[in-house]
This record gives structure tokens, sequence and C-alpha cells, in this order.
């Protein structure tokens, strides 16, 4: 599967198998082809009707309806949860125990994907569906997206596809998927995960997370480890270093730090740190006055004396010229069973491990 935006731009396919879907009570159109097989769904198929518990299909407009009065996912998403808040939550799904659920989402996700590799071999993957649930009626709940994931990577991938469908997109909500999928890698059981979504992304895709890389990075640069503004320091990079130095014109407190460590932090890669800096363009040249006072018949200055700076002043007003909310939009507390935390120091409790 291939990184994919949650809101990628529809391009019209000629061969477009199915034009419409029916997803409980919503229709809307589809995007691009997938690949349902021709005995069951026809080429020329106007309106398919897909389940919006298990996501199976059909073009009978009778046998759908009957199939939801009988549901086994009616009243309960499959899986595991593993985060609830505010009416949103996310539960896990193996697609080795969940096959044909696996399957059947994922050809209806094709339907607004433009890229995506893996349809019936879902045995290797996990999937993390978002549910929202009726406050008045817990047993009616909506599925609004998901992610997926490979159960073992070779590369740093922590996401492999992500998907908001349609009608629930510009809500926010892939930026709480995004987040719950570097919750997770970060929390994983042997070791943090340090990685980002599988390459390449789309075009859409990239916008997205590069948005997202911005404010969880600005998000990390402007509060503290409680959650309070810490002040308009200087944050200098030398080649892999980041500084939160002093001005001499000003008293701010200085704390020095590596592009590495933010990334750490941030559960980033090195790449994408410097590429969400670098986008926000609060970058800023520095002069090492050091090496400039050494004989100028030395070489140009080596890499390690190259730096840049980034004040928290610039950070801020990159926020708030784009009205960006800087609380994470997933909380910690939210996370339940193994994922669960027994502080918010990010310290898994003795039970949660064992359970694993």
């Amino acid at each position: 599967m291939s990184s994919s935006s949650t809101s990628p731009h529809p391009k019209p396919l000629d061969a477009q198998n199915t034009k419409h879907v029916v997803l409980g009570n919503l229709l809307f159109k589809t995007w691009y082809q997938s690949i349902y097989p021709e005995d069951l769904v026809a080429s020329d198929t106007d309106r398919l009707y897909v389940c919006r518990w298990c996501f199976r299909y059909s073009c009978d407009g009778a046998a759908y309806r009957k199939h939801t009065r009988v549901c086994e996912h009616r009243t309960t998403p499959p899986g595991t949860k593993v985060y609830d808040d505010a009416g949103y939550s996310v539960w896990e799904v193996d697609g080795e125990e969940y096959k044909l659920f696996a399957q059947n989402l994922s050809l209806f996700s094709k339907l607004f994907v433009d890229h995506k590799s893996v349809f019936f071999d879902v045995v290797s993957f996990l999937f993390y569906i978002l549910v929202f649930t009726d406050p008045n009626n817990p047993d009616n709940y909506s599925i609004l997206g998901y992610f997926s994931k490979e159960k073992l990577s070779w590369d740093p991938n922590n996401l492999a596809c992500i998907l908001i469908f349609p009608p629930y997109q510009h809500k926010q909500l892939g930026k709480l998927l995004m987040g719950v999928s570097y919750k997770l890698s970060a929390w994983e059981k042997d070791a943090a995960l340090i990685g980002g979504p599988e390459r390449p992304l789309s075009e859409m895709g990239k916008k997205s997370y590069v948005r997202f890389w911005e404010e969880r990075i600005a998000r990390y640069l402007l509060l503290d480890k409680h959650g309070e503004d810490s002040g308009d320091g200087v944050l200098v990079k030398q080649q892999q270093k980041i500084s939160k130095s002093s001005s001499k014109k000003r008293s701010h407190p200085q704390k020095s730090m590596s592009v590495q460590e933010i990334g750490l932090a941030t559960g980033m890669l090195t790449d994408d740190v410097v590429t969400a800096l670098t986008s926000m363009g609060v970058v800023e040249p520095t002069t090492n006055k050091k090496r400039k006072k050494a004989s100028s018949s030395e070489e140009d200055t080596t890499a390690e004396d190259r730096s840049v700076s980034v004040r928290k002043s610039k950070v801020m007003e990159w926020v708030r010229s784009r009205r960006v909310a800087l609380q994470d939009p997933v909380r910690e507390e939210g996370f339940l069973g193994g994922w669960a935390l027994s502080d918010l120091n990010g310290v898994r409790s003795v039970e949660s491990e064992e359970d694993e």
C-alpha cells in the first residue's frame, strides 16, 4: 500500500467501474477505479451499495438492506479499541484475523486512492479504523477512515496508507490519525520507532504530511513538557545541531539540541524535521564569528561550521498567521489497553507490557 492524502484531487478514469457508492445513508461519487470482481460488480455499475460497518458490497439494493439488518459488526467494530476521546475512537484490526473485512475495506478505499498495491494479501497488515459513536446511542457508530501499517517493516514506516472517506474530509480527522500513528510507533514494545509514512507520497499526501510535521515541530518548539509557553529564545542549528540560545540584547534562556534529538522527541525522521522547518520559512542564516576570525587563507566554512537560527517568535508568527492550534490533536489519556499509559511521562504500565 502507498500513502495517500486524506483529500486527494480526483482524476477521471475512462475505465472507472463504479460511478457512485452508497455508504450507510450517504451517496457520493467515486474518484478512481477499484478491482471489484467483475462477476459481482459490472463495469457499467452506476451505484454500489457498501455496508458502513463491514464494507461488504452489493449492486442489489434489496440484498444490501437485508445484510445491514444482520451484519455482525452493526453494533461493535471489529478488532480492539486502542484510543477513545470525545466520541472518536481508533480500533486496531488485524488483517489476518479479520481478513474479509480488511479486503473489503481495501477495495472500497481504492475508489478514493490513486495508487495502492495491496488488496487481498492483507494478513501482514494492521488496520486502524477511525470511528465516531453517536453520544445518544452507543450502538450507533460510523467508520470515518483508517490507516494501515505493516506488522513488520524493514523501512522506517509507521504508516502504509491513510484515507478519510470523502464525506468526512476537511474536519482535521487526518491529523488525528497521523498523530495516533506516531504515538503508537513511539510506544512500541522493543524500542521507539523513528519513522514516517511509506514513500513515495502522493502530491496531496506530501502536502498533508508537511503541514502535520510543521504543526508537530511548532508544538514542540513553542511548548515545554507541561504544555506551557517557554518564552522567545533563539533556536540555532549548527549542521545537525539546534540550540535555544540567548541574544546579547535579550535575556532568553539557552538550550541546545540536535535535529536528531528533535526527531527523537517527536518521533520524526531528521529529514522530515528539516523539511518542516524549511517549509515554515522560519530559518535564518547565522554567522559563525569564531570561524570568521580564522585565517582567510583557510578553505571555505565546513559543514560543521554552517549554522542557521530559528527564533521562536518567528515560529509563533507562523502559528498565528495560519491559525494553528498548538493543542495536540491526540490526547495520551485517550489510549486504552496495552497502549494506556501509567502516567503522562510516556511510561507504560507493567501489566500492559505483560499483556502483549
